[in-house]
């Protein structure tokens, strides 16, 4: 059977269980009016000009860069969202809230988003933060980091 045609069934509420667990449902919400006229904005703005992708690929060449440097595991992300590999569940909870307490926000990717073990912190730089921006907040990771006994 071609996995892109798989289907289930069973009673509604199994149903209504399986949508709300799967993972592939978890970020998979509907948009509201005024949220997809937003990102149609977007997308004819990114198409006027690439000056903002390129800075949002130059902020996030330069995280990987100095997370790298810090010695975080930094995964194989191709993307620039940037994931600072914890592997423990409660650790990676631990670590947020401290970024948090310290003026970062960055979430806790942990299962069912993620398998058992690999549980991450996600960062996205944007276009919109400065060098001063980023180095702020590698300073706090570094931090946490140290204080969490994550790195060395």
């Amino acid at each position: 059977m071609d996995a892109d045609r798989s289907f289930i069934t069973g009673k509604k509420e199994l149903i209504t269980l399986y949508r709300i667990r799967a993972r592939q449902f978890l970020f998979s919400n509907g948009l509201s009016i005024p949220d997809t006229a937003a990102l149609i904005a977007a997308v004819e703005e990114l198409e006027r000009s690439g000056a903002r992708v390129k800075k949002l690929w130059e902020n996030a060449k330069y995280l990987k860069k100095q997370f790298g440097k810090l010695g975080f595991d930094i995964g194989q992300s191709e993307t620039p969202i940037t994931p600072v590999m914890l592997g423990d569940e409660d650790l990676s909870i631990a670590f947020s809230n401290k970024l948090l307490e310290n003026g970062v926000f960055a979430t806790p990717i942990k299962f069912p988003m993620v398998p058992k073990g690999k549980a991450r912190i996600r960062v996205m730089p944007s276009a919109s933060h400065t060098k001063r921006d980023l180095d702020f907040g590698i300073g706090i990771f570094h931090k946490v980091a140290k204080n969490l006994h994550v790195l060395q």
